[in-house]
């Protein structure tokens, strides 16, 4: 009997690869699961999983690289729309963080054993979204004909700043963004000023 072989493009199949393995992270953990595991359950051979990827490791850094892509997919086009000002961004951006569940590996990276991935992922989504923020404020100012005292600093506190707030569990999410929004209007204003 001849085996029928299915010739995929390669990155479809990575992309298999990839949502196999995150799907039995979510079902058994990551400890429990191994190379030989994600190939068998994407039915390909150990040697090709190992060929998309030389890891576990570099498959969940590659998992991890693909999940912050996506999430700040939204963010980063609202950060980079030109027609907004950076009060109407804002607005955007805290009712899109609301909005996030449906998100491919969102149940992996927020389950309540995987407090480590979850902070791998924030800091993740923090650099994907730091130059584009930094671009906003600076856009914002200059549509003000004003300065930003420090806007490196003024940015890199606002998105890394607010991830302690984020990571408390014991504080309800609505709440959480509310207080985060409260401290971001007030440190924006404080370091935007007239030229």
């Amino acid at each position: 009997m001849q085996v029928v072989r299915t010739v995929k493009d390669p990155e479809e199949r990575r992309l298999e690869i990839l949502d196999t393995a995150m799907r039995l992270f979510v079902e058994r953990g990551y400890d429990a699961v191994s190379m030989r595991d994600i190939a068998r359950a994407a039915d390909v051979t150990p040697g090709l999983a190992y060929h998309y990827f030389d890891s576990k490791q570099k498959l969940f850094a590659a998992a991890l690289e693909a999940y912050a892509a996506e999430c700040t997919e939204g963010f980063l086009h609202i950060l980079d729309d030109g027609q907004l000002t950076l009060a109407d961004k804002m607005d955007a951006l805290f009712a899109a963080v609301a909005d996030e569940e449906g998100l491919r590996y969102h149940d992996f990276f927020h389950a309540e054993g995987n407090r480590a991935f979850h902070e791998q992922l924030s800091f993740a989504l923090c650099e994907r979204m730091y130059p584009h923020l930094l671009a906003a404020v600076k856009a914002e100012a200059r549509r003000r004909g004003a300065v930003v005292r420090d806007p490196e600093v003024l940015v890199n506190f606002i998105t890394y700043g607010q991830l302690g707030l984020m990571s408390d569990r014991s504080m309800p999410d609505p709440r959480k963004l509310e207080l985060i929004r409260n401290y971001v209007e007030v440190l924006m204003e404080s370091q935007i000023e007239p030229a």
